[in-house]
């Protein structure tokens, strides 16, 4: 008996559903794997659902989605896992909010040299910014520092 074969079509639905929001392409590979098995040893498989997950995989490669992307094997442009991006975001947005608060610094000239100092695009500190700037705004210039410098990417631990 193979590990998936207690695995209900409402189950396997539920899956599908998962993966169709969230990056797994270990869940991914098992779940064409459970197809697989079953269509080689010619056993019951429920088309219904076969459906279900081919349907949107269809959609997906209209869309303009590799066969890899579309089935969750890869992920889509812009949508791979860097560890590193939390820690690095959270300190962009403290060094822009820094340079902002600047006298006679401007918001695209804030944001150009934080982009300049982290080695990051103009729009990539645009989005760390959005994404933190509620809780950052309230901290202290000092406390700013320290957490600009302590991302791997920033300036102050970069060249060390």
């Amino acid at each position: 008996m193979r590990k998936w074969d207690a695995v209900t079509p409402g189950e396997l639905i539920t899956i599908i559903e998962y993966l169709k929001h969230n990056f797994d392409p270990e869940l991914s590979h098992k779940v064409i794997e459970l197809f697989h098995e079953r269509m080689q040893d010619d056993e019951h498989i429920d088309h219904d659902v076969l459906c279900y997950l081919m349907k949107h995989v269809f959609a997906q490669i209209m869309a303009g989605k590799s066969a890899d992307q579309a089935f969750g094997l890869k992920p889509k442009r812009g949508d791979g896992k860097r560890k590193d991006t939390f820690d690095r975001d959270i300190a962009i947005a403290a060094a822009f909010i820094r340079n902002k608060r600047k006298e006679d610094t401007g918001w695209e000239d804030a944001r150009f040299d934080t982009a300049e100092s982290f080695g990051v695009s103009e729009s990539t500190v645009q989005r760390a910014y959005d994404k933190f700037s509620e809780g950052l705004e309230l901290v202290p210039d000092d406390l700013l520092k320290e957490i600009a410098g302590t991302s791997p990417l920033s300036p102050q631990t970069r060249f060390r």
